[in-house]
């Protein structure tokens, strides 16, 4: 009951920087975002200050509350990066080269 059941919504630039991304689901929402620095570990996982950060991010775009007991699951995965020299992994190259 937060979004479409149809259309998606991204918002490129949040406060601190990120994108946030919703998507409508098999009937549920997804709200996620990206570019959150981590260390690698062999089973990742969503903080509970990460999930805070998308509901109040998703609060203030969408206008209404979204509550903690309105999350059915969350995740997290690793994106591998190139190594490089730049401590902001938005200006990484997203292009991948296989050798």
């Amino acid at each position: 009951y937060y979004g479409s059941e149809s259309v998606g919504m991204l918002v490129p630039k949040t406060k601190d920087g990120r994108v946030l991304f919703l998507l409508p689901w098999q009937g549920v929402l997804i709200a996620g975002t990206t570019d959150n620095k981590c260390e690698p570990e062999p089973k990742p996982a969503s903080s509970e200050a990460e999930v805070q950060w998308i509901l109040d991010s998703v609060s203030e775009h969408l206008g209404v509350r979204v509550r903690r007991e309105d999350v059915l699951s969350a995740w997290a995965g690793v994106r591998p990066l190139p190594a490089t020299d730049s401590s902001n992994t938005q200006n990484v190259v997203r292009d991948h080269v296989i050798f």
